[in-house]
C-alpha cells in the first residue's frame, strides 16, 4: 500500500511540473514584454478585432474567399491605400460576424474579388438582399488580377516598385511576410501564375507607369530569372522555407522598432498545401503592422524558435502582438517531441503501476490462502 501511495504522489508531482513548468517559464520570459492579443473565438472574430482597431467607419469593403490566398495578397495593398477593410468569407456563405461588423462600420458597398468559383452567386444575392451595392473584380488569371490592382494603385498614386511572388502554394506565405511593407509603401504585389505571357504583361505595366524597382520574394528562386532584366534596381529576398524568408525580410527591410506582430505560418497538409486559417490571421493583422511600420513574424509552432528569440532580443522589441494564438517560449515543456515522449512515459508508468498493483493483490491473496491452508492442516494433525 505504501508503494502505491509513493508512486501516485510521484506521478502527481511529475504532472504538476509538466503542466506548470512551461507556464512558469513563459511568465518569467514574457513579463518583460507588453503582450497585446488579437485573438477571437473564430477567424472571423479575429479579423473583427483588427478591423475594430483600424476603422470607425467605412463606406466600402473588400470581400475575398478565405481559401484564395493569391487573391488576398494581391488585393491587400490596394485595399490598404484606399482605406477599405477586408473581410474573408467562404465561397457559399457569409458568417454573422461579417455582417455584424459591416453594419457596425456603416458599409454600403462590397467589392467581391474573383468570379463565381471564388465567391458564389449565392453570396452576391445575399449581400444584395441585405441592401448592399455589389461590384466584382474578375480577371482570367491571378497575374492579370494582380496587375489590375497595380494599375488602380498607380492611377491614384505614384508606384515606385513592384513585388513579385510565385503562385506556388508554398511561396504565397512569403507574400504575406512582405505584405505589411508593401501596404505601407504602396507597392503592388504581383503573383506570377507561370503563364507564357506573364513577362510581357509585367513589361507593359512597368513601361506605362515608369516602375524601375522590384522586390523578388521567393523560396529558393522559384521565379523565372527573365524578370531580373526588366528592372534597373532589384532586391531579392529568398530562403530555404517561408520562415527563413520571413526573417530575411525583417533583416533587410526593418532595422528597428518597438512593435512586433506574430502569427502562425500555416500548417502543411499532406505535404501538398498549407491550411489557410492561420494565414488569414496573418493577413488580418498585416494592415495594423503597416500602420505602425512594423514587421510580421511568422512562426511554425506556438513557441518562438531559437532564431526568432535571437531576432527579438537583437531588435529589442518591447511589444509583442499575437494573433490567433498565445505565444509561448521554446522550452522542454512545449517542444512537440518532448510532449510525445512524456506522454508515452506517462502511459508506460501507468501500465507499470497497474501491473504492480495487480501483482501485489494477487500475491497478497495467495499468501492469505497459504496461511489458511496451513492453519487448517495444523488443526487436522492435532
Amino acid at each position: 500500500m505504501k508503494k502505491i501511495i509513493k508512486y501516485t504522489v510521484f506521478i502527481l508531482i511529475f504532472l504538476v511540473i509538466y503542466i506548470g513548468g512551461g507556464k512558469l517559464l513563459d511568465k518569467l520570459y514574457f513579463d518583460k514584454f507588453d503582450i497585446v492579443d488579437y485573438t477571437g473565438d473564430t477567424r472571423y472574430d479575429t479579423v473583427n478585432t483588427v478591423v475594430d482597431k483600424r476603422f470607425k467607419k467605412a463606406d466600402t469593403a473588400i470581400v475575398v474567399n478565405t481559401e484564395m490566398i493569391d487573391q488576398i495578397v494581391s488585393v491587400a495593398p490596394y485595399a490598404y491605400n484606399n482605406k477599405y477593410p477586408v473581410f474573408y468569407i467562404e465561397s457559399y456563405t457569409i458568417k454573422k460576424p461579417v455582417y455584424d461588423q459591416m453594419k457596425k462600420l456603416g458599409v454600403k458597398k462590397v467589392v467581391l474579388i474573383g468570379g463565381i468559383n471564388s465567391l458564389n452567386k449565392r453570396v452576391e444575392r445575399s449581400f444584395k438582399r441585405n441592401g448592399y451595392k455589389v461590384d466584382r473584380l474578375i480577371e482570367s488569371n491571378i497575374t492579370d488580377l494582380s496587375l489590375r490592382f497595380a494599375s488602380m494603385m498607380a492611377d491614384k498614386k505614384k508606384v515606385d516598385a513592384l513585388a513579385l511572388v510565385s503562385s506556388d502554394v508554398f511561396d504565397l506565405p512569403n507574400a504575406i511576410s512582405f505584405s505589411p511593407y508593401a501596404q505601407k509603401n504602396n507597392i503592388p504585389v504581383i503573383v506570377i501564375s507561370g503563364g507564357d505571357d506573364d513577362a510581357a504583361k509585367i513589361k507593359s505595366y512597368i513601361d506605362k507607369y515608369g516602375v524601375k524597382k522590384a522586390y523578388i520574394v521567393t523560396n529558393n528562386n522559384t521565379i523565372n530569372r527573365n524578370f531580373d532584366k526588366m528592372f534597373s534596381s532589384l532586391v531579392k529576398i529568398s530562403g530555404k522555407d517561408r520562415y527563413e524568408v520571413n526573417r530575411n525580410i525583417m533583416d533587410i527591410l526593418y532595422k528597428k522598432g518597438d512593435k512586433l506582430y506574430v502569427s502562425k505560418g500555416g500548417e502543411v497538409l499532406h505535404k501538398r498545401s498549407i491550411a489557410s486559417g492561420q494565414l488569414i490571421n496573418a493577413m488580418a493583422i498585416a494592415p495594423l503592422a503597416a500602420d505602425n511600420n512594423s514587421p510580421l513574424l511568422l512562426i511554425e509552432n506556438n513557441y518562438l524558435a531559437t532564431a526568432d528569440e535571437k531576432l527579438v532580443k537583437e531588435r529589442k522589441y518591447r511589444e509583442l502582438n499575437q494573433v490567433g494564438f498565445k505565444i509561448e517560449r521554446r522550452n522542454f515543456f512545449n517542444i512537440e517531441r518532448f510532449k510525445l515522449t512524456t506522454t508515452i512515459l506517462l502511459v508506460l508508468l501507468a501500465l507499470f503501476m497497474t501491473v504492480r498493483v495487480f501483482l501485489t493483490k494477487k500475491s497478497f491473496g495467495l499468501d492469505c490462502k497459504n496461511i489458511k491452508f496451513w492453519n487448517n492442516l495444523g488443526q487436522y494433525v492435532q
